[in-house]
């Protein structure tokens, strides 16, 4: 069943694309009759009416209901989590077989209560980005889900995976298709060259920093090779392989930047700025929502227990950094007109702070981290599909022209509303909950740092609500707008979708227990290699 968490979103994604090759081809090959030929206009427009209303509809729907399958199995080992905990049991799925039997490489996944957090929040993002895709009426519709459900499987299967290559092949598995998401279905007021661009420096920071990570695997395994004399890329096994302080600096640094060029943090934000104003809103999602979270688990998953000394050590560097981008992407924030880039420096100055606090970490503090990521990504989402709705019927993603829509688009602004506050981190919300955690659990061992970071997210929150409330509640101009676009109401789709983000947001910061409970075994056993390198190096200090 392991596999099939990775190989369904595939099959759906492929399925939706032969399927759209096969309804393209045979409206190509419709023999018309000499009364039809007569009629040509008529019966082309029927042949477009038809092809909108039943094939994009049709392909979307394979990939819905992929999704949905995909939900529903997830939702099942989630319950099957949640039992054993109560009943003081271990659970974890685990599919191990050879592979690659020469490499020591093996087809090793494993499902536990950190990965399966992820994935669930995965799939359901990737879920709600298929349903509102349908808005965008995107060319060649089969080989554009098969893009989505593409790097669906690619960010699972990286969730998953305890082989160190076989998580890098997923790693590097992701790039492909979102390069493609890009490049082919960017926004279309610009040149092919802006599009192309933006596409090209994803791959370049990405391969690059994913080059120094793979050089990191191979070196680990090598070394693990000349101790053990056995060739194996085996998380649990490579965990545990003694190394030298110095190689262990090194082999951390290679994983390290990998994930923060991917996160991104100050100074490899560029790539990122540029895939967000050159994505469709569904670009957008599906980086926010997927590619960046994988960065976080990285840390969490690989850097800290694997490299626990040398973690400890770089600290200090990786919170000043992380305090640097803070600050920094919030003052950017103030002078933002693009929605898009303005919704973007938010996050990353979100994920810089909750870098941050994966290396000032205690339990309190990692169970915060998984609350604030779900929190952030769900409201980040909710965001990038109020700045698609907003742009859809202004045409344009200036802010500067999104002046007093309060009683113009209904419920629009008060989910906007609810989304820069719940940034704010308002009591009754995840990102509340996940917020007082983090500062709690940092406040303990770095007061000083934790007050910062507190000031830094307060900038960030001042930030967005400056930028946005005028878009609502701002005074109109004498400019002439396009009151016809303005008027546009939102459909029942937009208004379920958004309102099933508040109600999550809403529930997970009302009672976060269930996410907790899940968490807490890898979480308590993150933080015991913390624990037993900090011991390790107090001994060695006396």
């Amino acid at each position: 069943m392991l596999s099939l968490l990775i190989f369904l979103p595939m099959i759906g994604g492929i399925l939706s694309w032969l399927v759209s090759i096969f309804f393209a081809r045979r409206s190509n090959n419709l023999i018309l009759t000499d009364e039809q030929t007569a009629n040509l206009t008529k019966t082309n427009s029927f042949i477009q009416w038809l092809k909108e209303r039943w094939f994009c509809s049709g392909v979307q729907w394979i990939a819905i209901i992929t999704m949905v399958i995909e939900l529903m199995i997830i939702l099942c080992y989630w319950h099957e989590c949640l039992q054993a905990f109560y009943s003081n049991s271990v659970w974890q799925k685990d599919l191990n077989i050879e592979w690659i039997p020469f490499l020591g490489i093996r087809f090793h996944l494993m499902l536990d209560g950190l990965s399966i957090i992820m994935v669930l929040l995965s799939v359901f993002l990737t879920l709600m980005v298929i349903v509102y895709s349908g808005k965008e009426k995107h060319a060649n519709i089969g080989l554009y889900y098969l893009c989505l459900l593409w790097c669906a499987s690619g960010v699972i299967g990286l969730l998953i995976a305890v082989d160190l290559f076989l998580f890098f092949l997923f790693w590097e598995m992701i790039a492909i298709p979102l390069y493609f998401l890009i490049v082919l279905w960017g926004r279309r007021d610009s040149n092919a060259q802006l599009r192309f661009n933006g596409a090209s420096k994803f791959l370049i920071f990405t391969q690059l920093s994913s080059l120094l990570m793979l050089i990191s695997v191979i070196s680990l395994a090598l070394m693990n090779l000349s101790l053990s004399k056995n060739w194996t890329f085996d998380y649990f096994v490579l965990t545990n392989t003694p190394i030298s302080s110095s190689a262990e600096f090194l082999l951390m640094l290679g994983f390290f930047f990998a994930f923060i060029v991917r996160m991104p943090l100050l100074p490899f934000h560029g790539w990122f700025i540029d895939a967000h104003i050159e994505s469709s809103t569904t670009g957008s999602m599906m980086i926010s929502g997927l590619l960046t979270n994988t960065a976080i688990y990285g840390l969490l998953r690989f850097v800290i227990p694997m490299f626990p000394n040398a973690s400890i050590a770089f600290a200090p560097v990786v919170m000043g950094i992380a305090l640097c981008s803070l600050f920094y992407f919030a003052l950017l924030a103030f002078t933002q007109t693009d929605i898009k880039k303005l919704i973007a420096y938010v996050h990353v100055a979100l994920m810089s702070f909750l870098t941050a606090m994966i290396y000032m970490g205690n339990i309190l503090t990692y169970q915060g981290i998984i609350i604030q990521l779900i929190a952030i990504s769900l409201t980040i989402t909710g965001l990038f599909m109020v700045s698609g709705l907003l742009t859809e019927r202004y045409l344009t993603r200036n802010i500067k022209q999104f002046i007093g829509l309060r009683g113009v688009v209904n419920y629009l602004p008060a989910f906007t509303v609810f989304f820069v506050l719940a940034i704010f981190g308002i009591p009754g919300t995840a990102n509340f909950v996940g917020n007082l955690m983090l500062l709690f659990g940092s406040y303990t061992k770095y007061a000083m740092m934790s007050v910062l970071f507190a000031f830094g997210l307060l900038l960030v929150s001042i930030a967005l609500l400056i930028r946005m409330q005028p878009i609502f509640y701002g005074l109109t101009t004498s400019k002439t707008v396009k009151i016809s676009v303005i008027y546009k109401a939102l459909a029942k789709q937009d208004i379920a979708m958004l309102m099933l983000l508040v109600l999550i947001l809403v529930a997970i910061g009302v009672y976060p227990q269930m996410i907790l409970d899940t968490s807490y075994p890898i979480i308590n056993k993150i933080q015991y290699y913390l624990e037993g390198s900090q011991m390790i190096m107090i001994k060695e200090g006396a």
